[in-house]
């Protein structure tokens, strides 16, 4: 669950706010003069969202760069191949 709370009452009512994160996993933006400032989690919504989080790092760092070993006329060239290709099987059935 997803609830905003003011500085000053995390800071009059820390324990008991960090227990309700930590038992009841509830997730809280913390506002100081209505914006927000910071974040409290529970270590396994942290844990849970840094393994995401390299997941998709991993992910990405396997896709092509721009620093690629293709031109650009290349790649628009094997673009318009498939999709002569793409029209010509279409245009078989």
């Amino acid at each position: 669950m997803l609830r905003q709370i003011t500085l000053e009452q995390v800071a009059l009512n820390f324990k008991t706010t960090v227990d309700e994160v930590k038992e009841r996993h509830e997730q809280l933006i913390v506002t100081q003069g209505g914006q927000p400032v910071a974040a409290l989690v529970s270590m396994d919504f942290l844990q849970r969202w840094l393994t995401e989080r390299e997941k998709a790092f991993e992910f990405f760092k396997d896709l092509p760069t721009w620093d690629s070993p293709y031109s650009e006329e290349e790649v628009e060239a094997d673009i318009e191949q498939a999709i002569r290709e793409v029209r010509a099987e279409y245009q078989a059935r």
